[in-house]
């Protein structure tokens, strides 16, 4: 892999991805958990200054994961809420995770015009769109490419035989399990193909390094990690949701247009395609029809690599709560940010493996096979891109009801005093499936705080899951995401966003004779993703 190979295909994937994302950069913004984080960076309890906003930070987010916690503010302080720089931090690490790939395949000996098309798949794929279209859920994506990147830098240094490199590989380990845990399986496993390239007696003591150091992370996470209480029983029937789920997730890779009742055809398809595969080339690997490096046999391996790559990078959410499973819908499909690219490596090798069967069957014209693969891939790229194009259009609108909210707030109530509460109604939990407005105690809060540069003011939206309840002492959200405080009569604001009618209930009496008229409004606008 030459300079100019690695400098071309990288532009290709730098244009690529500004093509795709461009929309959101232009017309996104910031969602849930970005809102509050923005605040708590911006206008921190403590006062201005990076310290307060990293205590800040430490307390709302995992010590667990301490480059966030630092990041996080740090990101903030320096772009503000300027969404478009803030997207395009999101979008560049995604990219600068899709050019890694590259980089890695290409080092795995896998052909240019593959390792480019494999690439361009996971920068568009859309079942991990969160991870891009979502600042909050970026991170993710930072430790994936910590992790990748130190990943090549193993393999070129065990190629070199290299112990700085591997020395440095394993320093990008550490900080991507310090970011986000979930790559630590994969990285922990990362050995097997060291003692593959190079034989159990190189590859061991560089295996025996990453596991050291990435176990001063894990033991760091168990710390600082506030965990949940889980029983056998129930991380086994969430195992089985997680395997469920991930076998869904699989058909909507190499099928992304179609619908769940797909699902069971799509896996049959795929297991027939891959036992197929094994068979041939059981049957015909001493007199193989096919020239070169990359043939059915390296297919079948990058299959397994994406078997093995989507079920590590779900088994870090197996203890935790049923709620993290694989999902396609949007804030919650940042489960798959790590397993969506094993997902993508294992769809590209079925493509691989069709086409590979198709040369043989040309054995004079060996480029026929390659034309298959390549012209099944563009296919499914499109595909990916058009699906894409629909989830972006949903998050473009869900920034725009909440600017649309949040003027119109602004515009009735120019300031709001200190310490006042602000229950917002009549107005869109979510958008699409999971793509939030004001769905959570947390997003509608920040972002009034940062309208209004003050960090006494709270906000609850008047949702299907936050109720509120008309007290003698003063008005209180009921929600299960977190205690909320009471709100005295003359401090509170009931405000309707759809229409800005508002009220500022005297007592007890007046609230519950008013209460009716600020309803909850729809949970979605549209029940799909």
């Amino acid at each position: 892999m030459s300079g100019r190979e690695l400098t071309l295909s990288w532009a290709a994937l730098l244009l690529l991805g500004a093509l795709i994302y461009l929309p959101h950069l232009l017309h996104g913004g910031l969602y849930s958990d970005d809102w509050r984080e923005a605040a708590g960076a911006l206008h921190p309890p403590g006062g201005p200054g990076l310290l307060n906003a990293v205590d800040f930070s430490a307390e709302k987010l995992s010590l667990g994961r301490p480059v966030v916690v630092l990041l996080v503010p740090l990101k903030y302080l320096v772009f503000g809420t300027h969404v478009k720089l803030l997207l395009a931090l999101s979008v560049a690490l995604a990219m600068a995770a899709a050019m890694l790939v590259y980089g890695v395949l290409r080092t795995l000996t896998m052909p240019w015009y593959h390792s480019l098309l494999l690439a361009a798949l996971t920068l568009a794929y859309p079942w991990f769109d969160s991870t891009r279209l979502w600042e909050t859920a970026s991170f993710q994506s930072l430790a994936i490419v910590f992790a990748f990147a130190g990943f090549w830098l193993a393999l070129i240094g065990l190629s070199r035989r290299s112990w700085r490199l591997h020395a440095a590989a394993a320093f990008l380990y550490l900080l991507s399990v310090l970011t986000y845990e979930v790559t630590l399986p994969l990285i922990a496993a990362a050995g097997i193909a060291y003692v593959a390239r190079a034989g159990w007696r190189v590859g061991r003591w560089r295996w025996a390094t990453d596991i050291a150091v990435i176990g001063v992370g894990a033991a760091w996470n168990a710390v600082h990690t506030p965990k949940s209480v889980s029983t056998p029983s129930g991380d086994l029937s969430h195992l089985g949701k997680i395997v469920d789920r991930g076998g869904e997730l699989l058909a909507r890779t190499v099928y992304p247009l179609g619908l769940d009742a797909h699902t069971s055809a799509v896996l049959s398809v795929l297991t027939l395609v891959f036992g197929v595969g094994v068979a041939v080339h059981l049957l015909t690997r001493r007199r193989s029809a096919e020239g070169g490096p990359w043939g059915l046999g390296s297919w079948l391996l990058l299959g397994a690599a994406g078997l093995l790559t989507a079920a590590l990078g779900w088994a870090m959410f197996i203890p935790a709560d049923p709620y993290y499973s694989p999902s396609v819908f949007g804030v919650t499909n940042r489960v798959n940010g790590l397993a969506g690219f094993g997902l993508v490596f294992l769809g590209y090798a079925a493509l691989g493996i069709i086409g590979s069967l198709c040369g043989r069957a040309k054995p004079r014209m060996p480029a026929v096979g390659i034309a298959i693969t390549v012209g099944l891939a563009f296919a499914l790229g499109a595909a990916y891109v058009h699906v894409l194009e629909r989830h972006i259009r949903l998050w473009d609108d869900a920034f725009a009801w909440e600017q649309n909210g949040v003027n119109r707030l602004k515009n009735t109530f120019p300031r709001l005093p200190h310490g006042a509460t602000v229950f917002a109604s009549n107005y869109p939990a979510n958008v699409g499936i999971d793509v939030p407005v004001f769905a959570s105690t947390w997003d509608l809060r920040g972002m009034v705080q940062v309208t209004y540069a003050d960090n006494t003011l709270q906000a609850y939206p008047i949702t299907k899951n936050i109720e509120i309840h008309c007290r003698r002492e003063g008005i209180v959200a009921e929600t299960g995401q977190e205690h909320t405080r009471v709100a005295p009569y003359g401090t509170a604001r009931l405000f309707d966003l759809s229409t800005g009618r508002h009220l500022t209930p005297r007592d007890q009496r007046q609230c519950s004779a008013e209460k009716p008229r600020f309803a909850p409004g729809p949970l979605y606008l549209t029940p799909s993703y």
